[in-house]
């Protein structure tokens, strides 16, 4: 911390710590003159606690009703908000930056934005599978019973929706195609051609885009309120681990569920293919199964099993992320919340397509 004068303007230029605490407010609380001009610059300020965003408020307070002038100078978009969430509303007047608007500073300051949020992204995923592996034999901060109860509630309570969905998207495919096959006299082809699309991608893909919409908005809901309402500060004061105590059982329960049901979309897909091949068809019910298990492979079965898996991780992950950001109210964790959804369905799609080209 230093305190310099500028010589152009003969106002007060103070650079204010790494952390703005209490410690720096006692130290510093009798120096300004609030009759004079102060420029307090938060360019080395990454931090600040509650004692010093009362102290800012109290210091804009003293200078309007003294006639003076406080500028903050370099305030992150972080600190700004954390200020006018306690009240502190400084406006054009009493902030400025020295940075112009450019195009150049502005994807410089979203490089960074994007840096920092991939760092944090990237420490709960580290954390979820440390202590969903070898963090279990060390330290086991859960109930017992919650594996159980988290895959009743992410697994068993959307058997319904994931097969009544993926019932209606079998048959709508199966009949699409089929219109198209007996035009050629090729209806024969519809069992492999709905098998091996329901159980390599319509399955998975299905099953992890349901999920998106119902596990990873609950996961991402139930984490900010719990950050919102301080929980989760309450957790680490007692020595709890958050990511063990939240996390670890809904990844285990989305991981053994997942397969679960993407075999079930995958059968109730199957099914759906059968009734259009024998209603719309004429197929016979054996020329349909024998000619199934004749194209279908081991290798698509697994194809399928290891996408449900890597798409399971990535709803808790991407939920996780989404729900320990969330800072403010409601309005933050209805926000969050929306942006958890479309992150997750956008990111299982690109995992999909990686896997397409790569096997």
């Amino acid at each position: 911390m230093s305190s310099e004068e500028n010589g152009l303007s003969g106002n007060r230029l103070v650079k204010t710590p790494d952390i703005l605490d209490r410690n720096w407010v006692i130290q510093h609380s009798n120096q300004f003159d609030p009759k004079s001009s102060v420029t307090l610059d938060f360019s080395s300020t990454a931090r600040i606690d509650s004692s010093g965003i009362c102290f800012i408020q109290l210091l804009h307070k003293d200078f309007t009703t003294a006639g003076g002038k406080l500028v903050l100078r370099n305030v992150s978009q972080e600190l700004l908000e954390n200020l006018r969430s306690w009240g502190a509303n400084p406006d054009n007047n009493t902030t400025q930056t020295d940075i112009e608007k450019n195009v150049v500073v502005n994807i410089g300051n979203m490089a960074v934005l994007l840096k920092n949020e991939a760092e944090k992204a990237l420490s709960i995923l580290t954390e979820m599978i440390y202590w969903g592996t070898i963090g279990l034999l060390k330290k086991r901060d859960f109930r017992k019973g919650v594996l159980g109860e988290q895959m009743y509630q992410l697994g068993f309570k959307a058997l319904g929706i994931v097969a009544l969905l993926s019932l209606l998207i079998g048959l709508v495919l199966a009949l699409q195609t089929a219109i198209q096959l007996a035009i050629y006299g090729a209806g024969v082809f519809l069992a492999p051609m709905i098998g091996i699309s329901m159980v390599r991608e319509l399955g998975p893909l299905l099953t992890a885009i349901i999920l998106a919409g119902r596990t990873g908005s609950a996961t991402t809901a139930e984490i900010a309120t719990m950050g919102v309402g301080e929980e989760i500060d309450a957790l680490r004061t007692m020595g709890i681990n958050p990511i063990q105590y939240i996390l670890v059982p809904k990844f285990w329960a989305i991981t053994i569920t997942m397969p679960t049901l993407s075999l079930l979309a995958t059968a109730t897909g199957i099914f759906g293919g059968f009734l259009v091949a024998v209603f719309y068809l004429d197929l016979a019910p054996t020329m349909y199964w024998s000619d199934l298990g004749m194209y279908l492979t081991i290798k698509d079965v697994s194809i399928g099993f290891i996408k449900s898996v890597v798409f399971s991780w990535l709803i808790i992950w991407i939920g996780a992320v989404y729900g320990f950001r969330v800072h403010g109210g409601a309005e933050a964790v209805g926000k969050e919340t929306t942006a958890s959804v479309v992150a997750g369905i956008f990111a299982i799609i690109v995992a999909d397509a990686a896997f397409s080209f790569l096997g």
